[in-house]
């Protein structure tokens, strides 16, 4: 059974909680795949965050045998094979719309959603991961967007959501959708029909905000 893990940012590395569950729901840890938001631009910035993150992995106490990046290094059935032979994937964070267009144009979408291991978004994964994928303007994006996103799980996330100033974007948008706030350091974590919420993540619906 496949576990998706959402996160926005974890800014001092993984907390003490996060550490905790990834040892837990990462139980084989022989290829790790990070999965680049821009795969033909900005090699050295992706390969910078890849031995950012996987060192995070490492000071949790999760060590992986082989790492490696997936972007425009690779043609589109490297890609599909080295995403599908991996224990973890990591969807990373960036442009949310453009990390989309490349898993389309490399053939990674089904690749990604019929994965059996462990597949962890941050920011723009965790966005891309959802069967709705919401952009918007208060997270940053340069227009909003509303897609069908890999449909990994079927809740759609706000990253970086700060309590104190909610847009009128996002008030909005929750008459028509349930986004789930998810702030810096908090995390959910989805296997089958389990969901499971950890740190301060708050539900938006019909205009109403309450904390999960």
């Amino acid at each position: 059974m496949s576990t998706y893990i959402l996160t926005s940012m974890f800014n001092g590395g993984f907390n003490l909680q996060a550490a905790e569950v990834f040892r837990q729901k990462i139980s084989k840890r022989n290829k790790f795949a990070f999965v680049a938001s821009e795969f033909e631009k900005i090699h050295e910035k992706t390969d910078k965050y890849f031995c950012f993150f996987l060192n995070m992995f490492k000071e949790a106490g999760i060590h992986f045998k082989e790492a490696y990046v997936i972007d425009g290094r690779m043609t589109a059935d490297e890609a599909q094979k080295k995403v599908a032979e991996a224990d973890v994937i990591w969807l990373s964070g960036g442009d949310t719309p453009t990390q989309f267009r490349y898993f389309q144009k490399y053939g990674l979408e089904k690749t990604i959603k019929q994965h059996s291991g462990v597949v962890i978004g941050m920011s723009a994964g965790s966005i891309n991961m959802a069967k709705t994928s919401i952009c918007t303007l208060s997270c940053g994006h340069f227009k909003q967007k509303i897609y069908n996103g890999l449909a990994c799980v079927d809740i759609s996330v706000e990253p970086h959501f700060i309590r104190n100033e909610v847009s009128d974007e996002l008030i909005d948008l929750s008459e028509k959708y349930t986004i789930y706030g998810l702030c810096d350091e908090s995390f959910i974590v989805c296997s089958g029909k389990t969901i499971e919420f950890y740190g301060e993540i708050y539900k938006l619906s019909h205009k109403i905000i309450e904390r999960v």
